[in-house]
């Protein structure tokens, strides 16, 4: 990343993140409806959509093509940035934790105890695939699809217990940062089978960290702060470590 990158990152971040703490602070009316067409409850998709009109028009610079020649440690340099592979590692952990939360704290419902397997098993996995990448050692490329996987049965189980509520506000921010972070480790795996991306995998890392962040704005359970701080995190790590520069 350059430095006007983790600056726009950090603007943006910051914005969306005030952006919602408005919106749930006066962006509804004393009965929990949304008060229509409110600066307040607009400002939040505004600074959504020219963030990633921003990071759409930063990206043309990268290569576009999905089938790319080279190893998948050509493109990521874990071996170079300690930045990187702290932020995997900590991401890693705060999946792991978000996994252990959901199984104490919660109901142990079946689907529940699934996803906490998923996403544990996923965060070792993405650990496994920065510790290799970190040695440019070989490593399975099916490692990474198991995260993937984990986002997706995530993504699905969110919708799906928040389908019923009519006002969109009140998770539509959530559920697309869980479609951000399904985007970028999708891409992310994608270059250990060399077919990745670059021009799609920086605007989903981009947008993963702030949407992210505006969840985190929200004040959820502490199982949820993991889970997006974490996920923040390991979009950090992968826009840290990614290098397209010819």
């Amino acid at each position: 990343m350059k430095i006007l990158h983790w600056l726009l990152l950090v603007l943006f971040s910051a914005a969306a993140a005030l952006a919602r703490l408005r919106l749930l602070a006066v962006g509804f009316d004393a009965d929990g409806l949304p008060v229509p067409m409110d600066l307040n409850t607009m400002a939040l998709p505004a600074v959504l959509i020219v963030a990633a009109v921003i990071a759409v028009i930063m990206a043309r610079r990268y290569p576009a093509q999905r089938e790319l020649c080279g190893s998948m440690d050509l493109y990521f340099a874990f071996d170079r940035s300690t930045l990187a592979v702290m932020l995997m590692v900590l991401g890693g952990f705060a999946l792991i934790g978000s996994a252990v939360c959901s199984l104490v704290f919660s109901l142990r419902t079946t689907v529940t105890m699934i996803l906490s397997v998923f996403l544990a098993v996923g965060a070792a996995c993405l650990l496994y695939a920065t510790t290799a990448l970190r040695r440019k050692a070989e490593f399975p490329g099916v490692a990474l699809l198991v995260p993937v996987c984990a986002m997706v049965l995530a993504l699905i189980l969110f919708y799906r217990e928040h389908a019923a509520d009519p006002i969109l506000r009140h998770y539509y921010v959530e559920t697309l940062a869980l479609a951000a972070l399904t985007v970028l480790l999708l891409e992310f795996a994608a270059f250990a089978f060399r077919g990745g991306a670059p021009r799609l995998l920086m605007p989903a890392s981009t947008m993963s960290v702030i949407l992210c962040a505006a969840a985190l704005a929200a004040r959820p359970t502490l199982a949820e702060i993991l889970f997006y701080a974490g996920g923040a995190c390991i979009a950090l790590g992968i826009g840290a470590a990614a290098d397209f520069d010819p």
